[in-house]
């Protein structure tokens, strides 16, 4: 028994003493352990830093956001068509009289600018979702604008900022809400495993075009004014407003039936002194 205890307590001694024997080596082996533990700390607790701790210690999770080039306040416009309207309609080949200084004839525009914006989404109906910290209330037709899409377990989802302040809602591709409220975080999407309510439980959005019509202020384009009979001969003033307030005199014979007034054609039936009865023939 002896002489295996003596044994049992020398063998250490012979496994050191090998390591001390070639010190080196020894002193090698600690500084090499040692690097290997700080190195493996190190990533434990720098890996993503914040990030890493955020999605695996704390009830959030962070989503990188695929954004979309261009949004809806930058949305380009497409197939653009301008049309110009007239204010005023005059009947074609029926009589109309007009006293003198009266207007005989003019044309006031307005155009029409339509533009196509390209796809957007209404919510379906009134709703609202919220959490235990924010809420956020929703409309029937109101106009939701995809900022780019995120996966999330395989799946895409479009991520909308219906308020512009941070916050944000998932859609899936059928247009259902997802039970999350999302923010911010470093240009990434946010979501809280919170527990969050969408009232009603169908709320969604409804894709749809965007179009968009934009009409001018009916500007005057010109006026014929009729002046009388003067020395003979009928008298109108033509007042063009494109270029500032340009006005011209016209003359003709009173008896001339038809007359031709910077491009306007006009019968004429009867003109004195004081009234004039025409007919508009273009």
């Amino acid at each position: 028994m002896k002489k295996i205890f003596l044994l049992a307590i020398s063998l250490p001694f012979l496994v050191c003493g090998g390591y001390y024997h070639d010190g080196e080596r020894f002193s090698n082996d600690v500084r090499q352990w040692g690097s290997d533990m700080v190195d493996s700390i190190h990533t434990v607790v720098e890996r993503d830093h914040e990030n890493y701790w955020l999605n695996n210690f704390r009830s959030f999770k962070t989503y990188p956001i695929n954004y979309y080039q261009g949004n809806h306040e930058n949305a380009s416009e497409t197939n653009v068509q301008t049309t110009t309207h007239h204010t005023q309609e005059y009947p074609k080949n029926i009589p109309i009289s007009a006293y003198v200084g009266q207007r005989i004839i003019g044309d006031e525009t307005y155009t029409v600018t339509t533009s196509d914006m390209g796809e957007h989404y209404e919510i379906s109906t009134d709703g609202e979702i919220r959490n235990s910290i924010y809420q956020i209330k929703l409309s029937k037709r109101q106009v939701m604008t995809p900022i780019g899409e995120v996966l999330i377990n395989g799946r895409y989802f479009l991520v909308f900022e219906p308020e512009q302040d941070g916050r944000m809602l998932l859609a899936d591709e059928n247009g259902q809400i997802m039970h999350n409220i999302g923010h911010y975080y470093r240009g990434e999407l946010l979501i809280s495993r919170d527990i969050t309510t969408v009232i009603p439980k169908d709320l969604g959005i409804i894709k749809t075009s965007n179009i968009i019509q934009k009409a001018t202020t009916p500007q005057l384009q010109y006026e014929i004014f009729y002046n009388g009979v003067v020395e003979g001969q009928m008298q109108f003033t033509y007042v063009d407003y494109l270029n500032g307030r340009n006005e011209k005199t016209f003359v003709f014979p009173v008896n001339q039936q038809i007359i031709s007034i910077n491009g306007k054609n006009i019968k004429v039936h009867q003109a004195t002194d004081k009234f004039i009865e025409y007919i508009i023939l273009n």
